[in-house]
């Protein structure tokens, strides 16, 4: 069992509710003592929306004088150490905040959140018959969806000890493949079309540069470049959770 027993949760986002649930059974099975959310009020959206994207830092700030032990900040998605620029970029000046502050991280890495990646909002939607790609699309990515990193998460910080997760990196993948061969896959089944176009890396990189918060251009161009990936195969470590079977992208789009 974990030296961790005592949890916060600063928010129930994109994937914060599926790791607040994942907690709760936890501590329902008695692995986990207290499991706080700290919320806010609904109403007056635009007043927080300057925060959006000033990242985790005051909250690291607040983690330390709390005595916090360890801080998952919100990473997930593919790494974003190299990032020094763009809408990620609040990311990893959190992370630095967390060096400088001496507050010991662990962080999340999991690729695309499949749930979310395919769906008409972002232009590929199988399920719609329709897919917009970045490059050719033949770019390998990690697809995990929010339910199973939630299931990872929670099992980690109430299983491993201590030093296996201070100052360390978790990157997980429910499967790896390409978007190219993802369709293939979906339209292998009877009765499924899907119309892909492609956008090339050019013509995204000019869209981010006429609008740099342009986030479908953003993830499209991450895609193309092949940084999509978690990392490289012998670095993944979903043998850490040796109960794990994250579902693929086919299970999600044809449950």
């Amino acid at each position: 069992m974990s030296h961790f027993t005592t949890f916060a949760i600063a928010g129930l986002g994109n994937v914060g509710t599926f790791i607040a649930e994942e907690l709760l059974k936890q501590k329902g099975a008695g692995k986990a003592k207290r499991v706080v959310i700290l919320t806010r009020s609904l109403g007056d959206e635009d007043k927080y929306e300057p925060y959006k994207r000033k990242g985790a830092e005051s909250l690291a700030i607040a983690a330390k004088e709390m005595t916090v032990k360890l801080f998952v900040p919100y990473e997930f998605g593919s790494p974003t150490e190299s990032l020094s620029s763009g809408p990620l970029s609040p990311k990893c000046k959190t992370r630095e905040q967390l060096e400088a502050l001496d507050l010991p991280y662990a962080l999340i890495f999991n690729g695309a959140f499949t749930d979310r990646i395919f769906s008409a909002r972002l232009g590929i939607d199988p399920v719609g018959g329709k897919a917009t790609l970045g490059g050719d699309g033949s770019a390998l990515v990690s697809f995990t969806t929010r339910s199973d990193v939630a299931r990872y998460v929670a099992w980690i910080l109430t299983e491993l000890p201590s030093e296996k997760l201070v100052w360390k990196k978790f990157q997980i993948e429910g499967e790896r493949a390409s978007f190219n061969e993802i369709i293939e896959r979906y339209t292998a089944k009877p009765g499924k079309k899907v119309d892909a176009t492609y956008r090339s890396t050019a013509e995204l990189e000019e869209a981010i540069r006429e609008n740099p918060g342009d986030m479908k251009s953003v993830l499209l161009l991450m895609f193309a470049r092949g940084n999509g990936a978690v990392g490289k195969k012998e670095e993944v470590a979903n043998a850490e959770f040796p109960g794990w079977n994250p579902k693929t992208a086919i299970d999600v789009l044809s449950p």
